[in-house]
């Protein structure tokens, strides 16, 4: 089996910002970089949430990106 290594990771936060003319729902999504590798889901939960009581609109989805090294 390959070997592999998390070379970086982005924190998403997704926001609903309401509905189109159709009914769709409309979202619009922001990213953090250079959150440090080792980070930890609740210590990025808790980010999240003092990031999205800045913001007017509700976060819908907070989302951990990791990209690898592999080899």
């Amino acid at each position: 089996m390959a070997d592999y290594a998390v070379e970086n990771v982005q924190l998403r936060l997704m926001y609903e910002l309401g509905e189109d003319d159709k009914g769709n729902l409309m979202f619009r999504s922001k990213n953090y970089n250079n959150i440090k590798v080792d980070a930890e889901a609740t210590a990025l939960l808790q980010a999240a949430g003092a990031i999205s009581g800045l913001q007017a609109t509700p976060v819908s989805t907070v989302r951990r990106s990791e990209l690898h090294f592999l080899g």
